[in-house]
C-alpha cells in the first residue's frame, strides 16, 4: 500500500506543530529539572486530547494513512524511549526531548521520569487509535 505525501502531509504538520507547542509550554519546568507540576499535566492532557480528536475526522473517512502514520510516530517514540532509558547517547537527546516533553505531565502521575518515556509512546498511540475508533463508530452510526 503506497500512501501519497497528500494524505500523510496534513497529519504530520498537525503533528509537528502540536509538538512544537506543547514542547514550547512545557520545556521551561523540564530544562530547570523540576518535577511536573499541575500545568504540566494540563498541557499533557490537551496535546493528547489534540491527538484523540485528529482521530476522529481520520476514522471517519476511514483514512488508512492516519493509521500508518501514527503507528510510525509513536513507535520511533518508543524506539527512542527504549534507547534513551538503556543506552542514553547524546545523539538520541533531540529525540527524547520531541517525545517525551510534551508528556511530561504524566510525570505528576507517574512519578518516574524513566517509566515516561517509556509510557508517552503507549499513551500517545493508545489515544490516536481510540480517536480513530470513535470516528469509525461516529460512520457507522445509523440514524434513528
Amino acid at each position: 500500500m503506497v500512501i501519497s505525501s497528500k494524505r500523510w502531509f496534513p497529519i504530520f504538520l498537525l503533528a509537528f506543530v502540536l509538538t512544537v507547542v506543547a514542547i514550547w509550554m512545557n520545556a521551561p519546568g523540564v530544562m530547570a529539572g523540576y518535577p511536573a507540576t499541575a500545568f504540566d499535566l494540563l498541557v499533557t492532557v490537551c496535546f493528547f486530547l489534540v491527538w484523540f480528536l485528529i482521530g476522529i475526522p481520520s476514522g471517519i473517512k476511514g483514512d488508512g494513512a492516519f493509521l500508518v502514520f501514527v503507528g510510525v510516530y509513536w513507535g520511533i517514540g518508543l524506539v527512542a524511549g527504549l534507547l534513551a532509558v538503556f543506552a542514553p547517547y547524546e545523539e538520541l537527546l533531540l529525540f527524547g526531548i520531541w517525545f517525551s516533553i510534551p508528556a511530561h505531565g504524566l510525570g505528576l502521575l507517574l512519578g518516574n521520569m524513566m517509566l515516561l518515556k517509556l509510557a508517552a509512546p503507549f499513551v500517545g498511540l493508545g489515544v490516536s487509535l481510540t480517536g480513530y475508533g470513535a470516528g469509525r463508530m461516529l460512520r457507522n452510526k445509523k440514524p434513528a
